[in-house]
């Protein structure tokens, strides 16, 4: 009998010994070659203009008008004394009929919302107030058993806390289980579902760690060096002493503050809605009574800083081990004295459409409203924005990269965010401040700007047809000042901006040196920005 041991071993270990030769050499080879960042580019700009022949085939789409309808119409009773301003969502006009759809979508519900607005300064500690108000909730749907609970929606922002419910309920009714919300001892109170406060306290720890892993800690970080650390943003947010400390007592005080310093908004639906007939009687009866006396305005309100931290050539480095991409927050502060640097940029000689450029003047309210807006749209609206169309369709540098524009009573600002591939970090960030240069020196095509007001009004357009989103864009006129002939010549502006105009808008807003904040795997991506960015200081930083 013939032996082939030898034989069917043999072989398999010399191919063994084979591959694990190849394997050493291919990761001998794979040490020694030196990484090849990407190189930086001058900016390029997508064309506007609509080649031949297409544009003989194209229709005319003619210019967009902005709404100038109200977005709700108010009712004003005399002889009573509402603790509310009482609106009714308006109607949207128009020149068809109404459809079935329309009318029974208008019979099956009513949206009933109640808003806490307060102008003047932030809320104190709305973090909190939005986790337990979302507690009290859960609660109040237990306790129940009322399923319009079940649609129960909150939106918090520093200066405003909107609560709505939409169901086919009665309005009146859906009155009622909003104001459980704000009576004095909606947090404690036995027979009004009190709420878990060991609950709401895990919540808040959870969100700070989760922020820390998703990477929200940079913003953070970015509101932080924009404003100061004595601004009542930074002071009124992220309280974590008292995340940990917590108790029913402190959230009804919370609360409470909040009642007594805000100015009411009841929304109701058009009067044309089924149940839509509003008791004003007895809507007064049910109002909360506030057991505590707080002042109109919060104490930081009076503290505010009348200084803007100084921006330098410096980059804040916030360190993430073993990330393979790297979050970028770029942008300016625009609500300070500005530096009108435009003469150098546009010659001496200032002509009467971009009016006086003294180095003592500052950015007027709708200054910083059309400058917010257009700039960030022009610069970053996604698919269509100098950014996204260079950094990303062009050299794909990123995966996306938009402008955020935020105009707030405080304090406005123009940040632009994206992230980028460890070895593309330089390139990413010396193609945003490339860009920034040149919309200060180069002015836009007349195609561009055109391109921009059909986006921005069209955008306007849009959010009307949203009965959502009209309350929350009237909610924000509220808190920032603006009235309804303001934003109507706000419009007018952005229909009337030019070129020239856009560029004044741009020095203004992009004056200084912006504030740049990283968060990437810093020994990794610090030889690249010392590479491309050379005059650039680096400076590591933790996140609390």
């Amino acid at each position: 009998m013939m032996n082939l041991t030898p034989v069917t071993h043999g072989r398999p270990k010399q191919l063994q010994s084979l591959m694990c030769c190849a394997a050493a050499l291919l990761l001998s080879a794979c040490q020694q070659t030196q990484i090849v960042f990407t190189p930086t580019e001058p900016p390029s700009l997508a064309s506007f203009e609509i080649p031949y022949p297409l544009d003989n085939h194209l229709p005319e789409s003619g210019v967009i008008i902005p709404a100038t309808d109200p977005m709700f119409s108010d009712e004003v009773h005399t002889e009573l004394d509402l603790p509310y301003q009482l609106h009714r969502l308006a109607s949207v006009q128009s020149t068809h009929d109404i459809s079935s759809n329309s009318l029974s979508s208008n019979s099956l519900s009513n949206r009933v919302s109640l808003a806490a607005v307060s102008s003047q300064a932030p809320f104190n500690n709305p973090d909190i107030l939005q986790i337990a108000l979302q507690e009290k909730a859960r609660a109040l749907a237990i306790s129940l058993a009322d399923p319009c609970l079940e649609t129960f929606g909150i939106r918090v922002s520093l200066h405003s806390i909107n609560l709505s419910l939409t169901c086919p309920d009665d309005v009146n009714h859906i009155y009622g289980l909003l104001v459980q919300f704000w009576q004095p001892n909606t947090f404690i109170d036995a027979t009004t579902a009190p709420v878990d406060i060991d609950n709401i306290r895990r919540q808040l720890k959870l969100n700070k760690h989760l922020n820390a892993f998703s990477g929200a800690e940079i913003d953070k970080l970015w509101r932080e060096k924009l404003l100061g650390p004595e601004h009542p943003y930074n002071k009124v947010l992220n309280n974590d002493e008292l995340f940990d400390s917590l108790n029913l007592k402190q959230l009804q005080q919370i609360q409470q503050q909040a009642a007594s310093q805000a100015q009411w908004y009841l929304s109701l639906p058009n009067s044309q809605a089924k149940n839509a007939e509003f008791n004003l009687q007895a809507s007064i009866k049910q109002w909360p009574m506030l057991t505590t006396s707080f002042p109109k305005s919060s104490p930081q309100a009076d503290k505010l800083e009348t200084t803007t931290p100084k921006q330098t050539k410096k980059i804040f480095l916030i360190d993430a081990p073993g990330s393979v991409q790297t979050q970028v927050r770029l942008g300016y502060r625009i609500d300070y004295r500005i530096d009108h640097s435009i003469n150098h940029a546009i010659g001496h000689t200032v002509d009467s459409e971009l009016g006086d450029m003294s180095e003592t003047s500052q950015l007027s309210s709708q200054e910083v409203a059309l400058s917010c807006r257009s700039l960030s749209a022009l610069m970053g609206r996604s698919f269509s924005g100098r950014l996204y169309y260079d950094l990303r369709e062009k050299r794909g540098l990123t995966y996306g990269i938009y402008g955020q524009c935020a105009n707030a009573p405080l304090s406005s600002s123009i940040k632009f965010y994206g992230s980028a591939a460890i070895e593309h970090t330089g390139a990413f960030v010396v193609g945003i401040l490339d860009h920034l240069a040149l919309v200060k020196t180069q002015s836009a095509s007349q195609g561009e700007i055109n391109a921009l007001k059909t986006y921005l009004i069209g955008e306007d357009l849009l959010s009307q047809d949203n009965s959502i989103q009209r309350e929350n864009q009237y909610l924000q006129q509220i808190a920032t000042g603006l009235t309804q002939v303001d934003v109507q010549q706000l419009n007018a502006e952005l229909q009337a901006l030019t070129p020239k105009r856009l560029q004044q808008l741009a020095n203004g807003a992009f004056s200084g040196e912006p504030l740049i904040i990283l968060r990437g795997d810093i020994d990794r991506i610090i030889p690249d920005l010392t590479s491309k960015l050379p005059e650039w200081q680096l400076e590591r930083v933790k996140v609390d």
